[in-house]
């Protein structure tokens, strides 16, 4: 594009040389008028090429073609013709490149004043040879500077709309672009949101069932040692226990494909609370206050905080009872799980505890962990924003 650029103020320039000359042949100018000339003609080329270098700065660019025209009025005025029409085509071409790298407004503008000023010379030729050839000269040119501003003006607009259409192409691809890593940092965080939750599904599931587990095989382990006839009914429950566990994995991969078990929120509450209780020999006590709302996330999300919250409380506290208090209204439901284990002086959020802050976040909610006499989870979900 620049070599393309440096062409064409190459060729003005050789245009405009051979004019000059061909203008001063015609002109058999010497001496001072010659030297005037030349001076004239060299200030006016030095301020025409000038504009190669100086295109970035609008207002002296511009100013540039006011000194253009004011420039070929003084090479014209000093010509001894009234109308040197090698001289006069200089307003021609400096009309075309006003209109044609201006801005549209500012092109016709700086046009239509070359054109009044290149009437100028043919209001001297009517005032002195006042006849019809005068006229219809003047005419003639009046009609060619005319009919060349309104053509480079269209090609100026052309120019300026393709340009806008460039620009907002242009637009349209980093939109497009911007769109589609939109589109792969969703479906990235998309997967690690799903990976992060089957992971948790796993953790409370399978950890759930192992605490159960461990604690039934400790009981089966005391029964033996003291020749109890219930060591086979706590292997026969440690087995039953085991098949669960099977059977939750086997639940999460079934939601997975698709195939997520509807149940009702609270009757998965008290199968759990039943199950864990018989299993782990805890005593667990369910208060649930309020119209229990049937929501699947909801209702599962509390599922699952409270299966984590039971198994810590066996697992780490080595609680005997636990009281579970569900409190539900229109927009949310409450949740506390207390018990009467050994709690901890410093809380140190593990997986579980995260799952269970992550599952909260979900809903907007907020959970709280305290370990007074024991240890509680305290937290309420937020339905409305689900």
């Amino acid at each position: 594009m620049e070599k393309y650029k440096k062409f064409l103020y190459i060729l003005k320039a050789v245009i405009f040389i051979s004019l000059f000359t061909s203008a001063l042949y015609f002109e058999s100018a010497k001496k001072q008028r010659l030297i005037i000339l030349c001076l004239l003609f060299i200030a006016f080329l030095v301020t025409n090429m000038g504009k190669y270098f100086i295109k970035d700065k609008k207002r002296v660019y511009i100013m540039s073609f006011a000194a253009d025209t004011a420039l070929i009025y003084l090479i014209e005025f000093n010509s001894r013709l009234l109308i040197n029409y090698f001289f006069h085509s200089f307003y021609i071409i400096v009309l075309l490149e006003a209109t044609l790298t201006l801005q549209l407004t500012r092109g016709i503008i700086l046009g239509t004043l070359i054109v009044l000023v290149s009437m100028i010379k043919y209001i001297y030729l009517i005032y002195y040879k006042f006849n019809l050839s005068s006229v219809s000269q003047m005419m003639f040119f009046f009609m060619i500077n005319i009919l060349i501003l309104i053509i480079a003006s269209f090609a100026q607009q052309n120019k300026q709309e393709k340009e806008k259409k460039d620009v907002l192409y242009k637009e349209l691809l980093d939109a497009h672009r911007k769109l589609r890593e939109y589109t792969d940092e969703v479906n990235r965080l998309s997967v690690i949101e799903e990976r992060n939750r089957i992971a948790r599904d796993i953790h409370d599931n399978l950890g759930h069932n192992m605490t159960a587990l461990i604690m039934q095989l400790q009981m089966a382990e005391h029964y033996m040692k003291t020749g109890s006839s219930k060591t086979q009914e706590m292997l026969q429950s440690s087995i039953q226990t085991a098949r669960d566990s099977l059977s939750s994995i086997r639940e999460v991969v079934e939601t997975l494909r698709g195939k997520e078990r509807i149940i009702s929120p609270e009757k998965a509450v008290r199968t759990l609370i039943d199950e864990f209780s018989q299993k782990t020999g805890a005593e667990i006590n369910l208060n649930i206050s309020g119209e229990v709302i049937n929501d699947v996330k909801a209702g599962t999300a509390l599922y699952h905080i409270l299966q984590e919250s039971l198994t810590n409380s066996v697992r780490h506290g080595s609680a005997t009872r636990i009281d579970v208090e569900l409190d539900y209204s229109e927009t949310s439901v409450s949740f506390s799980i207390k018990d009467n284990g050994r709690g901890s002086e410093s809380i140190k959020e593990g997986f579980g505890m995260k799952g269970i802050r992550e599952r909260v976040d979900d809903f907007k909610g907020s959970v709280e962990f305290q370990s007074l006499n024991g240890f509680n989870v305290k937290g309420i979900l937020y339905l409305e924003d689900v």
